[in-house]
């Protein structure tokens, strides 16, 4: 079994937390809030990833299309509100990406509260999520979407 501070030291180095937004077609607001969190580690060091999903009991492994790593990721609400955030409040990461994952935790208790589903609370989202993982790849420019939405 894992450490939980070794979770959080690998979080800290290889792990991202990340709020994605996308178009959605036919609903009153337009743009859809993804929340996730995911640990990147190269095809070698895959059964820690394995060891991870084991851990938190939650999530999914894959492989990358473009490079020879993989991918723990989790996407479910429920998962990431109860599992991932309270570790991470307990087992504390001290990089850069603590910012970021403040930021996830605000998006993530947001939308469990419903916020997402109305335009103001979409506005206050992407308000919140415009300067995160700066260094990120980015489909859709987070400041155009910003931009578009009056925020």
């Amino acid at each position: 079994m894992l450490e939980p501070s070794y979770v959080s030291g690998l979080a800290d180095g290889e792990g991202c937390f990340c709020v994605s937004i996308s178009p959605r077609k036919l609903k009153e607001v337009q743009w859809e809030i993804r929340p996730s969190f995911s640990i990147s580690l190269n095809k070698k060091s895959k059964g820690i990833l394995y060891q991870i999903r084991d851990f938190f009991q939650c999530g999914f492994i894959r492989p990358s299309k473009k490079d020879n790593t993989y991918k723990y990721e989790i996407r479910e609400l429920k998962e990431l509100a109860e599992k991932i955030i309270p570790h991470f409040q307990k087992y504390h990461l001290y990089t850069e990406k603590k910012k970021d994952f403040e930021t996830f935790e605000k998006v993530v208790r947001m939308m469990r509260q419903g916020k997402h589903l109305s335009f103001d609370g979409l506005k206050e989202i992407v308000s919140l999520i415009v300067n995160m993982n700066p260094h990120g790849k980015k489909i859709y420019n987070r400041k155009e979407i910003a931009d578009l939405m009056n925020v």
